[in-house]
């Protein structure tokens, strides 16, 4: 079941008596400098550029995980300039040239760029990357170590489809939650049409329902933004997950394109 929430209303709540005022972060938990920026290694790994958009911060183990070019990075939160544990994660050779073939940039195009890094568990990550337009994923093992934490690239690799985009560049988004991954993402090579997926990452089993991904009726030319993963009541049998994305509205009509903010709702 999915709703699409075309605009929200919020109305002014009062009350006789007055609340008392809740606590607010005035600044960020973490500031990091320019210069510690430019101190982490993670910036300027030889022959590694770009791509630097999937972020997974652990507040407990102390750890920041960065998705980058054919790479993993697993950083100390509280100190960039301590060494930088890396996992490098390449495109298969096969679809590189696959890649190459079908007219993208090697460089820029025929990588494996990892966009998504979600919990799985206390010990792992389950992330996918865009294998040359290939989209593969699998999981990183960080144990419990805070200190010396053991970070490997699991043997066992799934298709992305459904759960990835193909392009480095393309928006989407996606939520791991009680071991159904929720993505909002393009199902073909060429980005032309995009659906909801929900996907098993549990186990070898790949059960997939999925929105009518070429219909515009249901998503035309949608950004994706974020997604969360929401309770409405006590009973998770109501919990939702909520994506927010833009797209061009079909009810403008053929000629006008207008692009309208939307949030669409799907029950879990």
């Amino acid at each position: 079941m999915l709703v699409l929430l075309q605009q929200l209303w919020f109305q002014p709540v009062t009350s006789t008596t007055e609340e008392p005022k809740a606590w607010r972060q005035t600044g960020p938990r973490l500031q990091l400098s320019h210069s510690d920026l430019m101190n982490s290694s993670v910036w300027w790994q030889a022959g590694v550029s770009g791509g630097y958009e999937a972020l997974l911060l652990d507040e407990d183990q102390g750890w920041l995980l960065v998705g980058g070019k054919d790479h993993v990075y697993l950083l100390r939160a509280d100190n960039l300039t301590l060494n930088t544990h890396t996992i490098h994660w390449p495109a298969a050779r096969e679809h590189q040239i696959h890649c190459v073939m079908a007219g993208k940039n090697p460089e820029t195009d025929c990588a494996n760029f990892v966009r998504l890094l979600q919990p799985f568990n206390k010990t792992h990550v389950y992330a996918c990357g865009t294998g040359a337009f290939h989209p593969q994923c699998s999981y990183l093992h960080v144990g419990h170590d805070t200190e010396e934490p053991l970070f490997e690239l699991s043997d066992t690799m799934e298709s992305g489809r459904g759960k990835c985009p193909f392009s480095p560049r393309e928006p989407f988004t996606a939520r791991l939650t009680d071991g159904e991954l929720y993505a909002g993402t393009s199902v073909d090579f060429m980005g032309a049409n995009a659906a909801f997926v929900r996907s098993s990452v549990q186990g070898n089993t790949q059960n997939y329902i999925s929105s009518q991904a070429f219909d515009h009726n249901w998503l035309n030319e949608p950004e994706f933004v974020g997604s969360f993963s929401i309770p409405d009541t006590h009973s998770p049998d109501d919990d939702k997950v909520y994506f927010f994305f833009r797209e061009r509205a079909v009810e403008a009509g053929q000629w006008e394109k207008r692009t309208h903010s939307r949030v669409a709702r799907v029950c879990k």
